[in-house]
């Protein structure tokens, strides 16, 4: 019997798909070994098998990984802290705040878009040393926030701002 002159189109688990080159590559090695198209078969079978496998496997460490470092940035000492009202890193935790007002101060909402993007694609968003990085750098580059007038600031051991080391002795409005 052996090889046929064409093989007919394989025969894939439902959403999976076979590269084209993957399949012409290996259509010719079958050819090679005049294998039927029912050998072939069971060889693309093997291999798209453990090609899902292996993809599973991946992409739940991955989201195991993420996970977890989900969950360092909660348990840190530090970042832990900035939570928002709801106990989350939503729109009101310091930590969101300090970071959108950063990049809001970029002036580039498209470079924001593309950053935010890559962050979520490559899960960095999650990873706690780069928050702890970004979040450093966030703070270091926005302004603080404004308190109720007679409300102790919580910079009063800070350095002066511009103003009031200029004007040392102007009241405070």
């Amino acid at each position: 019997m052996g090889a046929p002159e064409a093989y007919s189109p394989w025969k894939l688990q439902e959403g999976y798909e076979l590269d084209t080159g993957v399949s012409e590559a290996g259509s010719k090695i079958f050819k090679e070994l005049n294998l039927t198209q029912d050998q072939a078969q069971k060889l693309v079978d093997f291999y798209s098998e453990h090609a899902i496998k292996s993809s599973k496997e991946i992409m739940d460490a991955w989201t195991a990984t993420r996970k977890e470092w989900r969950e360092g940035i909660v348990n840190d000492p530090q970042l832990g802290k900035l939570v928002g009202s709801n106990g989350n890193f939503g729109p009101d935790s310091p930590l969101v705040v300090t970071f959108n007002r950063a990049m809001d101060g970029l002036q580039n909402p498209k470079l924001v878009s593309d950053f935010k993007d890559a962050m979520e694609l490559t899960g960095a968003g999650d990873n706690p040393a780069f928050v702890k990085v970004l979040y450093a750098l966030a703070s270091k580059v926005t302004e603080g926030t404004t308190y109720a007038k007679g409300e102790p600031s919580k910079t009063a051991n800070a350095r002066p701002t511009a103003g009031a080391a200029l004007y040392p002795n102007l009241p405070a409005a």
